[in-house]
Formats: C-alpha cells, structure tokens, sequence
C-alpha cells in the first residue's frame, strides 16, 4: 500500500529548527520505523530464506 504524500507544515517546521543531534535521532527513529513496516511485511519470504524446508 502506497501511502499518499500529505503536506504537514507542523513536521516541516519542527524539522527546520532541530539541532543536528535531534535530527539524527528523527532520522534514527524514521530508519527503525521503515525497517519493522518492511520486516513485518516480508516476514514470510525472510524466514524461508532464513530457514529453508
């Protein structure tokens, strides 16, 4: 499912007037959340990679 790209001002804002450090932790937080979505997603394909029958 594609999500629909939707203009949040508050988020761009918020993002503009972040230090670096908090920037990298927004960046840390955005890469663990697409990793579970896509491990959670392709669960199956990774355990019969992982553990073949």
């Amino acid at each position: 499912m594609k999500k629909s790209p939707s203009l949040d001002y508050n988020h761009e804002f918020e993002q503009q007037l972040l230090t670096e450090k908090e920037l990298d932790k927004v960046r840390a937080k955005s890469f663990i959340n697409l990793m579970s979505e896509m491990f959670l997603k392709y669960e199956s394909e990774i355990e019969k990679t992982i553990i073949p029958n």
